[in-house]
């Protein structure tokens, strides 16, 4: 019989809420890199032994905000049905969380991996037998080497454009050639 999972305390729910919550204002008022521990446990109003219970770092706590979108993207993952939105849905949500996060650079190195492997993982069952002349971890990397790139213009200029419209950019730049790709042309 398979271990019930128990749900999580609902005092360490809300002291990790208080902390996510407090790193998210602050990093909106100062920006992340000014941000201390200390910053974080005097607006959470926790003692730093609480701090370090719940997370190792800064950056631990900062990933942790993250956690819905893995989420979401590990159930685009485990999708057994691959069509033509399913990328861009999941790029869609990105753009969504790190606007709502403000997370900054240190969130795209784990949402490259997360889109590199994503992506990856669907073209090789359906590139091969269509296009031989480009590998799929060229492909890959490709698609979300642009993400990225238009993610740090975004985060760089303060969000300038909602997330919405920059997924709309994102596939107006990206869609038409990967494609023709996927195509075979």
């Amino acid at each position: 019989m398979p271990k019930k999972v128990k749900p999580e305390d609902r005092r360490i729910q809300r002291t990790r809420q208080s902390l996510q919550t407090a790193l998210s204002e602050l990093i909106v008022e100062k920006g992340y890199e000014k941000v201390t521990v200390q910053d974080v446990i005097d607006r959470a109003n926790v003692g730093r032994s609480t701090f370090y219970a719940h997370f190792e770092s800064l950056d631990q706590l900062l990933l942790s905000g993250f956690e819905p979108l893995r989420m979401q993207f590990e159930d685009f993952l485990s999708g057994t049905t691959f069509d033509i939105e399913s990328p861009w849905a999941l790029s869609l949500a990105m753009f969504q969380q790190v606007q709502k996060q403000k997370g900054g650079y240190i969130t795209l190195i784990h949402i490259q991996k997360f889109l590199y492997g994503y992506l990856l993982d669907h073209l090789k069952q359906g590139l091969p037998k269509r296009n031989k002349n480009i590998p799929p971890e060229l492909l890959a990397h490709y698609v979300a080497s642009t993400f990225i790139a238009l993610m740090t213009w975004w985060i760089d200029n303060n969000y300038p454009i909602p997330a919405e419209k920059m997924n709309e950019i994102y596939r107006q730049l990206v869609e038409p050639g990967t494609m023709a790709i996927m195509m075979g042309a």
